[in-house]
Parts: structure tokens; sequence; C-alpha cells
């Protein structure tokens, strides 16, 4: 079970992350659809009790390339629900992705936190991990997921300082 950590700094606080960047319809919308060029990216449902925020997401994210083993094991379109739970108190959002194929062999899991890196300034903390128990290819899998993850959150940290600058969100 490979796992991840990915950090990456934005330009703004950790207040300012958690309450208008992470959950802002115009912002996922954008990052998900125009940078990330996601098929499918909606929110199906979000409760916000109070404490906790719980949202289950949608998508269908581009594949790219993909060897030919795992070509015949997923196919094309392969697309998920998260399962997201935000914790306000802790600044701690995980997740649980459910693919829809073969959920019942491949797990992701993934833990997003904060820390304060000065005014006006936070570090974004991705730690997870990926499991996908699928004989012959299940570890080329879990590679390849673990790459297409890394150049996401890559791309969205690109974006989320532009979107940031763009709106004069500190």
């Amino acid at each position: 079970m490979p796992d991840f950590r990915i950090e990456h700094t934005f330009e703004c606080s950790e207040d300012t992350f958690w309450s208008k960047i992470i959950f802002d319809d115009d912002y996922n919308q954008r990052l998900y659809k125009e940078r990330l060029r996601f098929q499918t990216w909606r929110e199906i449902k979000r409760e916000d009790s109070g404490d906790v925020v719980r949202r289950v997401i949608e998508a269908v994210p581009p594949i790219g390339e993909l060897p030919a083993p795992l070509k015949a094991v997923i196919g094309e379109g392969i697309g998920y629900e998260e399962h997201g739970v935000y914790e306000k108190s802790g600044k701690r959002y995980t997740v649980t992705v459910v693919p829809n194929r073969l959920a019942d062999k491949v797990k992701v899991s993934v833990e997003i936190t904060t820390q304060s890196s000065g005014p006006e300034r936070c570090v974004r903390i991705a730690k997870g991990s990926v499991n996908a128990k699928i004989f012959g290819v299940g570890g080329m899998l879990e590679k390849k997921m673990i790459a297409d993850l890394e150049k996401s959150y890559a791309k969205s940290a690109e974006f989320t300082n532009a979107y940031l600058k763009e709106k004069n969100i500190k």
C-alpha cells in the first residue's frame, strides 16, 4: 500500500484557504473543469452541521495514456465519488475515494491539513494511500494513480495562487 505526501504553499491564510477556497463553487468549477480538464466534477451533496462539513463529489478526471495492461483492466472513462469530511476545529479534510469501477479492489484515502507559514501564507499537506489489489497490475495502477495525484496537486497549487491573486483574496 504505497503512501504519499504532497506539500504546496499558498499565498493566503489557513482560514482563507478553508473558508474562501476549498469549498467555493466558482473556484472548484474553474479548477476542475478548466485547469485540470475533468469531464465531470460536481458536488452531489453537502451537509454543514456547524463543526463538520460532509460532502460528496462526483468526478471523471482525464486519464491520459495508460499502459496496455492497465487499459485492459480499467477501460476508459473511469470516475469516482469523493466522500469528504472537513473538521473545522482541526482544519482537517479526510477523503475516501470510491471508484466507479473495481471499487472492491481499489482503495484511495487522503487527509488534507494546513499549517500557517506566516501572515497570509499557509502550506497544504496532503497525505494518503493508494491500494490496488488487482493481480498482475495492482502495483502499476498504484504508481500511476500516485503520479496523477502529484501532477494534479501541483497544477491545483499553481491555479490556486493565481486565483487568489486574480480575486485579490488574502
